[in-house]
């Protein structure tokens, strides 16, 4: 569980809310354990002969004495039932160190009165619950008339009770039953079992506004902190190296976005909000109580139309609610997924920091949604319960009214039994029996996120000094690459240098390393021996912000986010002028299909750039390159989905465009290479040669094997 337990360090910002949530426990707990201890006993002394107020005597003059005390018959033979004396206190089981034991009244003594016993002593013989009520009364020494049924005897004991040995539970009962008039009929019984019922509701009702502050607070909170955790592993995403997810893939970095912080938020909410509670056997239940009172049954089931109702109308809320919701993923998963599988052009134009921003927008809209569901759930429960008690409560008035006037075969014994049959149906508890499972599905979950947010992240120099703007040459100096997972070099001991302004076409066949080497200038990889340099500059040694601000990438595949076609060109810029994006959408003649799109600039672009063609995708890609006036360029088969014509109009406009800059082209086609100033020969992470068209043809077997099966298949040269 240590992954688990570490996640919960996310909550800690948030320790004052769970620390209200679990105050809300607590009280919760015991106004549960209250209302039950006042219901159930309090209902059934109510039905017993000696009632509260007898229960609370007969508590308090055991904590007196010091000794258990119940209440005797007095059989037939014994002598001390000619004095009419009915019942009796039995001693049982003398306190250690009590009062009873000092003075000597030992187990199964009988308890017959007060004082010395003379005849004629009006106290010489009380009822049990007088005495008990005497004795509760008294505060000093007291006088008591035992007497002996094994011996048939009776003597005076005189015991110093102590008032401070009253018990808190027997002393509550004493205070309630001040506050309380002795009845003295059933009727009046029956005024204060409505009364208790009374109080036994406000005491539902309270816990059920206080379980439903716990659980919203609970939920509100979990989701807050798993919104940090997501909020914090996308920053680290945005800072691993490409090779991470050519390796891991982007799908499973998603699923641990989205499956895995669900589940452990899962595990967090089980933890602090529904461990307590268990489900009722509502089908059980209203069996049983069927067969004792199919009529109150019924009333205690009134509830349920109103119930059903409630829960039909909440249950179309959050329905809405979890639509919308879907809808907040989709969008959230949208925005992963357009990050993610671009992410060698978001570190390209160095927009880390602004999709972090627009992530987090997308998740609180999220958080909006779950918070109206959080709302929605943690209301039902607490509704349909205090719905049921409501009509308990209305079914055991009528019930108590049916035993103290005698009606319907209705008794004591029923009563309790009905009573508890209803508390059962309505009982809110849930079950843990899965708590264990829960943990341990959110503990594979927490270990998943734990190790994305684990990894390496792109080497950065801690202050490094800014990359001046190149204008001298890019150097290869001895470099190698291999990936990760590969077992080969993708590049071995690379030798190469680029000048200023130089346009460098780079051909080979597939797998030769092309794009693994124009792939180290921006950093998106860093070689594994040797060092690229820029103007003599290391820039493993520069901040990678300056360096990749002065590059612009256009990648074969073409990269398209869900926002406006006009956003998508201005994309890694801060405040581009409209007038500047237009000049670069005319010289990548992206204007003349915008004309036909509905909105012009504003048109929404698809998710990939799905509602345009393959050549339109990469017309706007380019158009975003020349937008950048970067002092380098890296074209990676920029032309490869474009059409001749296009490719042709394009070329024209990028010869005027690259005049000046250093340019890295990578091409499959001739007509798009042989303007280059050199042309770099690759093959198996090697430069075979270098030279112009003309050279190489001459004198390079696999160029001119390329030139002849792939290049240029029915192009002239």
């Amino acid at each position: 569980m240590r992954n688990f337990r570490r996640s919960l360090k996310y909550l800690w910002p948030y320790r004052r809310r769970l620390a209200v949530a679990c105050a809300c426990v607590l009280v919760i707990a015991g106004l549960w354990g209250g209302g039950l201890a006042m219901l159930l006993p309090g209902v059934k002394i109510l039905l017993s002969d000696e009632g509260l107020h007898g229960w609370a005597w007969m508590s308090i003059a055991q904590d007196k004495l010091g000794a258990a005390l119940s209440v005797d018959r007095v059989p037939a033979g014994y002598p001390v039932e000619k004095s009419e004396l009915s019942d009796v206190l039995r001693v049982g089981r003398p306190y250690r160190k009590g009062p009873a034991r000092k003075a000597g009244l030992n187990r199964d003594l009988w308890i017959i009165g007060l004082g010395a016993g003379e005849e004629g002593d009006p106290d010489r013989h009380l009822r049990a619950d007088e005495l008990a009520r005497r004795i509760a009364a008294s505060t000093g020494p007291l006088a008591l008339r035992v007497y002996d049924p094994a011996a048939t005897d009776d003597r005076g004991v005189t015991i110093a009770l102590d008032p401070g040995t009253v018990g808190a539970s027997a002393g509550l009962l004493g205070w309630v039953a001040g506050l309380i008039p002795s009845p003295q009929s059933n009727a009046d019984r029956f005024h204060i079992l409505l009364h208790l019922l009374l109080v036994s509701i406000g005491i539902t009702l309270l816990r059920d506004l206080l379980r439903f502050f716990q659980e919203y607070m609970v939920e509100t909170t979990i989701f807050r902190a798993i919104l940090d955790i997501r909020s914090e592993c996308y920053g680290v995403v945005l800072r691993l190296p490409t090779t991470f997810f050519s390796e891991k893939g982007v799908s499973d970095t998603m699923s641990r976005f989205v499956q895995d912080t669900a589940e452990l938020g899962h595990g967090q909410v089980t933890l602090f909000g529904k461990t307590l509670v268990e489900p009722a056997k509502a089908t059980a239940s209203v069996v049983v109580a069927l067969g004792i009172s199919w009529e109150l049954t019924l009333l205690a089931m009134v509830a349920g139309p109103p119930a059903f109702w409630l829960i039909r109308k909440l249950g179309k809320r959050m329905r809405r609610a979890s639509r919308r919701a879907l809808e907040s993923w989709s969008t959230i998963l949208g925005v992963l997924e357009g990050t993610l599988t671009g992410i060698r052009v978001v570190k390209a134009y160095t927009m880390e920091a602004s999709e972090r921003r627009r992530f987090l927008r997308t998740n609180r809209a999220l958080l909006k949604q779950q918070r109206r569901m959080a709302r929605i759930d943690a209301a039902t429960a607490p509704a349909v319960e205090a719905m049921g008690m409501c009509a308990a409560m209305g079914a055991a008035a009528l019930a108590g009214y049916w035993v103290f006037n005698d009606l319907h075969g209705m008794t004591g014994d029923r009563f309790l039994a009905l009573m508890a049959c209803l508390a059962a149906m309505f009982d809110p508890v849930r079950k843990l029996a899965k708590v264990a499972t829960r943990f341990q599905r959110a503990e594979a979950a927490a270990a998943r996120i734990f190790q994305l947010r684990d990894e390496p992240q792109e080497p950065r120099v801690l202050n490094a000094p800014a990359l001046p703007i190149h204008a001298d040459s890019i150097e290869f100096r001895d470099v190698s690459f291999r990936y990760p997972s590969a077992s080969d070099h993708a590049l071995k001991d690379l030798r190469l240098v680029v000048r200023a302004g130089e346009l460098l076409a780079i051909v080979g066949p597939n797998g030769s390393g092309k794009t693994t080497l124009v792939s180290l200038v921006p950093r998106l990889i860093d070689p594994t021996a040797g060092t690229v340099l820029i103007d003599g500059n290391d820039i493993s040694q520069h901040s990678l912000r300056s360096l990749r601000r002065q590059i612009g990438l256009v990648t074969q595949e073409t990269v398209l986010f869900h926002a406006t076609v006009a956003e998508n060109i201005a994309y890694g810029l801060r405040r581009p002028r409209t007038e500047q994006i237009l000049d670069a959408a005319r010289k990548a003649f992206v204007d003349e299909f915008i004309r036909d799109l509905p909105d012009g600039y504003d048109t929404m672009v698809g998710e990939h750039g799905a509602t345009l063609s393959g050549g339109q995708r990469q017309r706007i890609s380019i158009a975003r390159a020349i937008l950048r006036d970067p002092a380098i360029l890296i074209f990676d088969e920029a032309m490869s989905q474009v059409d001749p014509e296009s490719e042709r109009r394009i070329t024209q406009a990028m010869a005027e465009f690259v005049r000046g800059r250093t340019t890295l082209l990578i091409a499959h086609r001739f007509s798009t290479f042989i303007a280059a100033d050199r042309i770099v020969v690759m093959d198996a992470g090697r430069i075979v040669d270098i030279g112009p068209h003309a050279e190489l043809i001459e004198r390079c077997d696999l160029y001119r094997q390329l030139y002849l099966t792939q290049l240029a298949p029915g192009d002239g040269p």
